[in-house]
């Protein structure tokens, strides 16, 4: 269902003759077949923001196989006359608005270059008068993108909302601005040197790299996530447990395998699929997803082959940039020039409940440091 409109007069929008900002306008959607007026100028924002996660595709798919239970989608669209200017893709259950995503890739709010404090006033004033409005909301995005927790608190409509950062993880990204020959050029002689003694031993063992098409989409897909929680396994394992991923990946790449913004790029020997590394691009930016490999073939560093792979395929279809994803492990670090933050913030409005909302915040906080504790004082092999 869609919410009625809420109408915000900003500072960014266009003026007039009469030199008065035109008022954004801002609409609460509810389900997917209302978000589909939208799709191509939405799906073009993200283009435009090098934001391949808030693309519609990853949008929807996400919402039809991975959702939470009992939740409600409220994706807010913002107009400045007849343009799309900005996109709050959010999922809500009970009073907790959080971003559509979660657990499998977050996706962000969108803003038109130089609109983002304007698209703030517009989704705060929508949210705030939704038909339930929020008692807390999680907000997760690049600090390259700006400070949308104080784009959307600090508008929030009566006082600003109580904010708190929950957390911050680096995600180091490769520049491809001078070509991957620049790039690799520019890598150690050690890094270089044992790139090609890998990729010989590939060669030497047959193998071959190759994208997942159309008609291979679901069984490179199936083959991919099995690999991936296969390497896990071992190591805590992976939240990407729920078989709804899948279904989700092939949903988005029925849609971006064409236009070459969903890369499953899958490494084989014989007929033997020995890893696959999954990409989502938007604009002149990929995202490294996350991979999979076969640990009988670890030896030939399969994982960081088909990054390479990639970033060599990436620099020849004009990517600028690549991001390696969330968290500063050894092996991003060997490939990465830069980093970037992604910020995850609670936002509690002041109303009614505020006090209750705080206080199982506060609770919650104290027990974890309890447990933490616990376990600090635990003997070893416990």
């Amino acid at each position: 269902m869609v919410s009625p409109l809420s109408e915000v007069v900003h500072s960014g929008g266009s003026a007039g003759s009469s030199g008065r900002a035109t008022p954004a306008t801002a609409v609460v959607v509810s389900s997917p077949e209302e978000m589909r007026p939208f799709e191509a100028e939405w799906d073009a924002l993200a283009v435009a923001s090098g934001s391949p996660f808030a693309a519609p595709a990853w949008v929807k798919a996400w919402f039809e196989h991975l959702r939470p239970e009992r939740s409600r989608l409220r994706v807010v669209f913002v107009s400045d006359g007849a343009r799309l200017v900005g996109v709050g893709p959010f999922c809500a259950v009970g009073g907790t608005l959080f971003p559509v995503g979660r657990g499998a890739g977050i996706a962000p709010p969108l803003a038109a270059s130089g609109m983002r404090d304007a698209v703030g006033v517009a989704i705060a004033a929508s949210l705030a008068a939704d038909e339930r409005t929020p008692t807390r909301i999680e907000l997760t995005f690049a600090r390259s993108s700006g400070d949308w927790a104080a784009a959307i608190g600090g508008a929030w409509p009566g006082r600003p909302l109580w904010r708190r950062r929950d957390a911050e993880h680096v995600v180091p990204y490769v520049e491809l601005g001078d070509g991957f020959d620049e790039w690799m050029a520019a890598k150690s002689s050690s890094f270089r040197r044992e790139a090609r003694r890998k990729r010989k031993k590939l060669d030497e063992a047959g193998a071959r790299f190759r994208y997942a098409d159309a008609a291979s989409l679901e069984r490179d897909v199936t083959e991919f996530m099995r690999l991936h929680r296969q390497r896990l396994a071992g190591q805590g394992g992976t939240g990407l447990t729920d078989r709804g991923v899948e279904r989700m990946l092939v949903a988005v790449g029925r849609e971006l395998l064409a236009s070459g913004r969903f890369r499953l790029l899958c490494l084989e020997v014989g007929d033997t699929f020995v890893a696959g590394q999954l990409l989502l691009g938007a604009g002149a930016e990929l995202s490294a997803w996350n991979s999979g490999f076969d640990e009988g073939y670890s030896d030939l560093s399969p994982s960081m082959q088909c990054l390479i792979r990639a970033l060599e395929d990436a620099s020849e279809s004009g990517a600028r940039t690549m991001s390696l994803g969330p968290g500063g492990q050894e092996y991003k670090s060997r490939l990465a020039d830069a980093e970037d933050v992604l910020e995850s913030d609670l936002l509690i409005p002041r109303g009614p409940r505020y006090p209750l909302v705080r206080l199982g915040i506060g609770t919650r906080q104290m027990n974890k440091g309890l447990r933490a504790a616990v376990r600090r004082r635990l003997p070893a092999g416990r």
